[in-house]
């Protein structure tokens, strides 16, 4: 559930409904306080304040349409540009990228403004009413402006027209490659902080030596969807191994694409084994029709790498965008000297082996942020020049011997072509 929850969390965040919907129903509520309070209070109290003005029927009724008319045109406008801006951003960086433009606060937020005003607006516009004398009827009706509302919808325009100036400049700051980049450059600092299976468990002691199993995998867990495995729930698969007194070892790790029928997971023979116990053990991985970066921080670097290629292909031919994403990836791997890998044995608050989870090691992180860029790179002298120059860099301030040697080994193609062509 916890997997379920994380992906459900990272797809309403990419989402251009939530937070406009919230702010829409915000407006709603706000409508209903703002005229009830003037139904009850009267006008007579802003009298005294100088930043307010008493409208009459007509002028109130023609702010309140001159105001919603305006701002569902500028949603309208606004949802263009922004559409046309991820359209831009996605063919240039990779189609990969999209959810880190959707995810985009100030892009929701200003959606929203505009929406939310011009529904406040339309609904206070409802209750204004002059003067009359209905033929049918027996009774005066009497004019009502509700004053307060009309202050608060020129609140939420001027906030509208703010709006519209920050979003006029957010729009092409947004997918400028450095501010691209930077935030790639977030997410990746924060997921090195949560390393896959970091929070699966308690980690065995570093200096113990793997626990021998007294009894064999014999139970395989099939997968019963295909997709990508976007999550794992480590409360899920550390209870079901506690409760039955199991070691469950995982075939697979967040961001591999899975088969129907492929093996997830694999557990000791301890209990008499059914089709139940398989659904509970598949109930603790999440699997989609996509990758996420929730679990897998290799799926950031992969954007990394698309966005360094892309900038190389003869189409495109932008080599500082290449060595951009190639200083960043440098920082990338100068935080992974500087930290150990979580290992793949998992125990639970007893101290007895439950989760044995696949392997991460430098050599993958090395394979992922280098080893694909390299037929790239060696493509063009300039950007191989300054690869070189890069790695040389990690290599002077990195203190983990294992990740220099990697680095080494994935230079010496690079520099062998540099030698022989000179």
């Amino acid at each position: 559930m916890k997997a379920y929850l994380q992906q459900l969390v990272y797809r309403i965040r990419g989402s251009y409904w939530f937070i406009p919907s919230w702010m829409v129903f915000s407006a709603i509520v706000l409508s209903q306080v703002t005229i009830w309070i003037d139904r009850s209070l009267g006008n007579a109290w802003l009298q005294d304040y100088w930043f307010t003005s008493m409208n009459q029927p007509d002028g109130a009724r023609a702010l309140l349409a001159t105001v919603a008319g305006s701002m569902i045109t500028v949603a309208g406008v606004t949802f263009s540009l922004t559409i046309l801006a991820v359209s831009h951003a996605t063919s240039h960086f990779g189609p990969r990228l999209l959810d880190n433009f959707m995810r985009d606060r100030g892009n929701q937020i200003t959606l929203g403004t505009f929406v939310a005003t011009f529904l406040y607006c339309l609904l206070v516009l409802r209750v204004v009413r002059g003067e009359a004398v209905p033929e049918s009827w027996d009774m005066t009706v009497e004019a009502f402006v509700p004053q307060l509302s009309l202050f608060v919808s020129l609140i939420l325009t001027i906030a509208s027209v703010g709006e519209l100036i920050y979003f006029i400049h957010h729009v092409p700051d947004s997918i400028h490659i450095s501010t691209v980049l930077r935030r790639l450059a977030t997410d990746m600092s924060a997921k090195f902080d949560e390393l896959y299976p970091e929070t699966l468990g308690v980690p065995l002691d570093e200096h113990k030596e793997p626990p021998t199993l007294a009894k064999d995998f014999l139970h395989a867990v099939p997968s019963s969807v295909t997709g990508y495995l976007q999550g794992i729930d480590e409360d899920e698969l550390m209870s079901f191994a506690k409760k039955y007194q199991a070691v469950v070892r995982l075939k697979k790790r967040p961001g591999d694409f899975i088969c129907r029928g492929e093996f997830l997971a694999e557990v000791t023979r301890t209990i008499d084994w059914n089709e139940d116990h398989s659904d509970q053990v598949r109930r603790g991985f999440t699997i989609g029709f996509s990758r996420t970066p929730t679990q897998d921080v290799f799926f950031i670097l992969n954007e990394f790498v698309e966005v360094a290629t892309r900038a190389l292909s003869p189409g495109v031919n932008d080599p500082f965008t290449a060595m951009q994403c190639i200083d960043w990836l440098s920082d990338g791997l100068v935080q992974l000297s500087r930290r150990e890998l979580p290992t793949r044995y998992r125990m639970d608050s007893e101290g007895e082996l439950r989760i044995i989870t696949t392997a991460v090691t430098r050599k993958d992180f090395v394979d992922s942020m280098l080893g694909q860029l390299i037929p790239y790179v060696q493509d063009d002298r300039n950007v191989s020049q300054y690869f070189i120059a890069s790695m040389n860099r990690v290599l002077s301030v990195s203190n983990c011997k294992m990740l220099n040697e990697l680095i080494e080994a994935t230079l010496q193609p690079l520099e062998q072509t540099h030698d022989h062509e000179e």
